[in-house]
C-alpha cells in the first residue's frame, strides 16, 4: 500500500515543479491561491498530480476547497487513493 501524502510533500512538489514561487518559511496552510494559484496553474498541478501520485482528479477538485492549501491538497490526494 501507497503510503499517506504528507502536507509538508506536497509543498516541497509545489517547489520542485516551479509552480508557485513560496517563501521558505511558508507552511502547509500558506493560501495557494492567494500566492498566486491561478487556473492554468490548476491545471497543471492537476497533471503533476496524477503523474506524481497516481491518483485521478477530478472537475470537482480544481477548486480552492480542495487544492487551496497543502493541507487541503494531501487531503484531496489521500481520498482518492
Amino acid at each position: 500500500m501507497t503510503a499517506e501524502c504528507d502536507p509538508d510533500d506536497v509543498l516541497k512538489m509545489l517547489r520542485e515543479e516551479g509552480i508557485l514561487e513560496l517563501a521558505d518559511d511558508c507552511g502547509v496552510e500558506v493560501d495557494l491561491f492567494e500566492a498566486g494559484l491561478d487556473s492554468m496553474a490548476v491545471m497543471q498541478l492537476i497533471v503533476i498530480i496524477e503523474e506524481r501520485y497516481g491518483v485521478a482528479l477530478g472537475v470537482a477538485d480544481a477548486s480552492r476547497e480542495a487544492l487551496g492549501t497543502p493541507l487541503n491538497m494531501a487531503a484531496t490526494i489521500n481520498s482518492k487513493r
